[in-house]
């Protein structure tokens, strides 16, 4: 019981701060950044992708931390078996078939080869990746309870080893360019809340929620069960995936999140006369009404609603002139942005959220289609007028239920860097920047929030208000403008 009062006065406390209404320095030498790009990926934690990378801070570090326990404390003889760990549509038939993943090693292992077959381009089954459940696997920082409350059980200790990404686009990027190892996702649990805390360093709130929506947890703050709002006593906020009342796919009955109205990065951009754009795979086809045919097309695609941040804000409500004037003029489908990277006509400052499958989330995609996605918008950029002056971040939205070794920044430790809603996990993040460290491994402590601030400060934004906004250590720190 005093550890969720604890949280919850921790989470009292930082949702009442508010940063200061002065505007935000550009350090030295970030004006020289023209354009920055955000490729938004899926669901890896950084154990699961760089887990092997050389210098990182990896799999090799965990010692005793990587083992797995019950809730007694006791250690896992071995993983927990895991139920068809392979059985997706896109998948050949000898794995699809296989029935269980057992006996082994309570520890984290290789994915790739771990039964005949298994390669990057296998799909797994998706893990659940919720706001409770992460919190829970986390363990106070033990992070030895992943597999206890993991529905793909020992799955969660999975990754793929150096010899099976040394030749992908992302290796040769974080070998090039500067690979953060230490930059943790914004918010605990899954996309939709990493979504929006990307666009606003803040949690989506629910005025008076439906009871039945409502959490569970006991009086320790253990998950008991997940559902869109957080628990009785934990405020008003919808914390796993909700659909938008303004953008859905029309499947969610009356569960659908009200119109948010807190300040983004896009309105802060905008007061400024910063033009900016959201490039979203599918989207064009998404807000259109559709044939049978194009709705095939979208679920074939893998198309996510709840992937779309801004798309939850009342700026852009389609039911009205203004909102959909809005709309149309900054969120955009990603065949845009080839054109205007071509054009040079890319605003500059802009997001990428690549469909479904091409975002490696573990279920609908797998590993390399994105990674071919990855090498296709550097390539773009590296011929285009911005050459010479671009940022490409490439990062995920979360950790996808997988196990990274690294406790994240805890309330009672961190002071603003941490509160009630994160920060959660490592996640992969590269660098990618004429200005970037060449070849070098960035320990610094990060999360999601860092790039809002990055954003915040180049363009000398007036500073959203969010606790962690003016905590948190800005991604300015890993270019080099050389003096």
């Amino acid at each position: 019981m005093k550890l969720r009062l604890f949280l919850l006065g921790t989470a009292a406390c930082a949702w009442s701060a508010m940063a200061a209404p002065t505007l935000a320095q550009s350090p030295q030498g970030l004006d020289r950044l023209s354009h920055i790009l955000v490729l938004y990926l899926e669901n890896r934690s950084f154990d699961n992708m760089f887990g092997e990378f050389p210098g990182a801070n990896g799999i090799a570090n965990a010692g005793e931390g990587a083992i797995q326990r019950d809730r007694d404390g006791k250690p896992f003889a071995t993983l927990p078996a895991v139920d068809k760990p392979f059985n997706i549509p896109k998948n050949p038939p000898e794995l699809r078939d296989m029935a269980i993943l057992d006996n082994l090693p309570n520890k984290p292992f290789a994915s790739e080869g771990i039964r005949p077959g298994v390669t990057t381009a296998t799909h797994t089954r998706d893990l659940i990746h919720a706001f409770y459940t992460h919190r829970t696997q986390i363990h106070g920082g033990k992070n030895d309870w992943f597999a206890q409350f993991s529905d793909a059980k020992g799955l969660t200790m999975g990754y793929y080893g150096a010899a099976a990404l040394k030749d992908s686009n992302l290796w040769k990027l974080a070998e090039r360019y500067t690979l953060l190892d230490n930059f943790f996702q914004g918010a605990l649990g899954g996309s939709f809340l990493n979504h929006i805390w990307f666009v606003c360093g803040c949690a989506p709130v629910w005025p008076n929620p439906p009871k039945e929506l409502r959490s569970e947890i006991d009086e320790e703050g253990t998950v008991v069960r997940e559902r869109k709002v957080t628990a009785a006593g934990d405020g008003n906020y919808a914390v796993n995936t909700t659909q938008s009342i303004f953008l859905n796919n029309g499947r969610q009955g009356g569960d659908l999140l009200p119109p948010q109205s807190a300040p983004t990065i896009g309105d802060k951009l905008t007061e400024k006369g910063i033009d900016w754009a959201w490039y979203s795979g599918g989207w064009s086809l998404a807000i259109k009404s559709r044939t049978p045919d194009e709705d095939k097309q979208l679920n074939d695609l893998s198309f996510q609603w709840h992937h779309q941040p801004f798309a939850y804000f009342t700026r852009f409500d389609p039911t009205n002139e203004t909102g959909r004037r809005e709309r149309d003029r900054y969120l955009k489908d990603a065949t845009q942005l080839e054109a205007d990277i071509k054009a040079g006509t890319l605003p500059p400052v802009s997001f990428y959220k690549p469909i479904g499958v091409l975002n490696q989330h573990p279920g609908y995609a797998s590993l390399v289609p994105a990674d071919e996605e990855v090498g296709r918008i550097v390539r773009l950029m590296d011929e285009s007028l911005m050459k010479d002056s671009y940022a490409i971040i490439i990062t995920y939205d979360e950790n996808g239920g997988f196990y990274d070794h690294v406790a994240p920044p805890q309330p009672a430790t961190a002071g603003g860097r941490a509160d009630f809603v994160g920060p959660g996990s490592r996640v992969p993040t590269i660098v990618v920047s004429p200005f970037a460290r060449k070849g070098m491994i960035d320990h610094t402590q990060y999360d999601t929030t860092s790039i809002l601030k990055l954003i915040g400060e180049r363009h000398r934004l007036a500073p959203l208000p969010s606790a962690r906004y003016g905590a948190v250590e800005s991604l300015a720190k890993a270019f080099d403008f050389g003096g």
